[in-house]
């Protein structure tokens, strides 16, 4: 069953296309890597995933429905991500359990996320890497059946990037669903079973990390797919 299926997906923001006719299925269990250059729609895609925006043509099915009906299943990272400041680590992670049915506890997320030494700080007090796992704590507290991770170890030390990959690897061997999205192709090929490529709003390429490799390597690959896709504006798509 596919946990995310986009069929000709378009999102326009006035005269440009941030996506321009993406077809994506992501079935149930897989680690999928969405990799592409700056304005290539990466996050718009993630935000008509979670319903924050509308498509402006297609269709865009989340756990076998609609986007809105999946909201209490799905976990997210998101880059865009505003945190109340003066909230508590602790405080933050309950709040958001709270919204979820099989909520784990909060003690237990912040052990696995490393942030039980930060747990009275306020969200204002934490560093970008311990905001990052204050992220992943949110994503992972509800026990969501799918992921949605956009840039989720950026700003995070060697060591907190080895903790991100253990706790999303055991996420999926639970039954979770990830969709990453990244610059790191080192990181891709390391952790995704696909890489789908995006340029321009358009996917471009949709395979193993071996197989978009060829002979070669990911990331001549990633260049030649990319650069044969002209970009419109990439300061206006997201």
């Amino acid at each position: 069953m596919a946990a995310i299926e986009m069929t000709g997906v378009v999102k326009t923001h006035g005269p440009v296309r941030a996506l321009d006719g993406i077809d994506l299925r992501v079935d149930e269990g897989e680690i999928v890597a969405l990799l592409g250059p700056n304005g290539a729609g990466k996050s718009t895609a993630f935000d008509v995933l979670l319903d924050l925006v509308r498509p402006t043509a297609g269709r865009v099915e989340v756990l076998g429905g609609p986007p809105a009906a999946a909201r209490g299943r799905v976990g997210a990272m998101l880059q865009s991500a505003g945190l109340p400041e003066q909230v508590t680590v602790r405080e933050l992670v309950r709040l958001v359990g709270r919204a979820h049915p099989r909520a784990l506890p909060v003690d237990e997320v912040l052990a696995r996320t490393g942030l039980t030494s930060r747990a009275g700080r306020t969200v204002t007090a934490l560093s970008g890497g311990e905001r990052q796992r204050l992220l992943l704590a949110l994503a992972l507290v509800g026990q969501s059946e799918l992921l949605l991770l956009d840039e989720p170890t950026a700003a995070m030390d060697v060591l907190s990037r080895r903790s991100f990959w253990s706790q999303a690897r055991a996420a999926a061997a639970g039954g979770a669903t990830l969709l990453f999205a990244t610059h790191d192709l080192a990181e891709a090929a390391a952790a995704a079973d696909r890489v789908v490529v995006l340029a321009a709003g358009r996917v471009v390429a949709d395979g193993t990390p071996a197989s978009l490799a060829g002979n070669g390597d990911l990331e001549t690959a990633f260049l030649d797919l990319t650069l044969q896709s002209p970009l419109t504006d990439p300061g206006a798509q997201r």
